[in-house]
């Protein structure tokens, strides 16, 4: 029987400070998220000089979106959700795992083969429509690792990103739609900034790793579905860390559209299908706070598709394609 493993970057087990601090640790020391750093010096950067300097002000921001009713962040509760829809749609034992923290890779081959003792094959889904090294790479490199690390009694599949799937493009202009139709200036579609360095490795490497391709592609995938005019479109940026990251800045961007008579805005991440902290915050906070302080009238938030039904439905057929 087959199994399937709904894979994400991760959060904090909780929103206290600690936990955030050992959670950017954890991904900062990650060589492929600081890739430009030395090795011996990686390590001691992340965990004792980066962390604890970001941990107070994380800390802030997850207090603002976590989900206090189910005890949860946004991203794990949405992905659990999502994973029981899953395991119901498809008949098929569904587990949720996270490349940083838990629940973590092992965790889930573990409770996959609980469920089903004739496991010949996890179909692992890394929930990332574009690829980058400092998300679907890593994830994937972490689960053969993980897979690597005992003997298993079954096999792996990935599936690749999926930024121009027919069901994932239908899933986001489903969502975007009943904004859309109620008129708008400016649709601003927001993805995570990368340094310039990690966009270049990609680009030489051909489409299938060209992280700006694969952002402008859904784009203009999207674009079309919704039959809309792709001049009020704006691609941005958000939580870069550097300068030589992409641009534009999502929060820069929302002041200057206010700024230059834009009223009416509609915003949403494209590059995270589950809600989390750069769709919570920095959009539906930050960015909102831009537009509107600045003389933007009308901001709309689009959620994440989570674990909306039209997106199971997308997404299973996603992951048929792979059995």
């Amino acid at each position: 029987m087959r199994g399937i493993l709904i894979l994400n970057t991760g959060s904090p087990k909780t929103k206290n400070r600690e936990d955030v601090k050992f959670f950017i640790g954890a991904m900062l020391s990650d060589p492929l998220v600081l890739s430009t750093v030395p090795n011996w010096f990686r390590d001691t950067l992340a965990k004792r000089i980066i962390a604890p300097l970001r941990a107070s002000n994380s800390a802030s921001h997850y207090e603002l979106i976590w989900d206090n009713e189910h005890n949860e962040s946004p991203l794990i509760y949405n992905s659990l959700q999502l994973a029981e829809k899953i395991e119901s749609s498809t008949g098929l034992p569904t587990e949720v795992a996270m490349r940083y923290g838990s629940p973590s890779i092992l965790d889930a081959f573990t409770r996959l083969k609980q469920k089903c003792a004739t496991l010949h094959e996890v179909i692992v889904v890394p929930m990332f429509p574009q690829y980058a090294q400092s998300s679907y790479q890593t994830a994937v490199d972490e689960v053969g690792r993980c897979f690597m690390s005992k003997p298993q009694s079954f096999r792996i599949k990935f599936i690749e990103p999926y930024f121009n799937k027919p069901e994932y493009i239908s899933a986001l202009a489903d969502s975007i739609r009943p904004f859309t139709e109620k008129g708008y200036d400016k649709l601003v579609f927001s993805f995570h900034s990368l340094p310039i360095a990690h966009v270049e490795i990609g680009w030489k490497k051909g489409k299938d790793f060209d992280y700006v391709f694969q952002v402008k592609e859904t784009v203009r995938l999207v674009t079309k579905e919704l039959g809309i005019d792709p001049k009020k479109n704006r691609i941005v940026y958000s939580s870069a860390i550097g300068r030589k990251w992409l641009k534009p800045d999502l929060e820069e961007t929302m002041k200057q559209l206010a700024e230059s008579g834009t009223k009416k805005v509609i915003a949403l991440t494209a590059g995270f299908p589950a809600d989390n902290l750069e769709s919570l915050y920095d959009i539906d906070i930050v960015a909102r706070e831009a537009f509107e302080s600045n003389g933007g009238k009308e901001f709309y938030f689009v959620p994440g598709l989570n674990a909306e039904d039209f997106w199971v439905e997308g997404l299973v057929k996603i992951i048929s394609s792979k059995i």
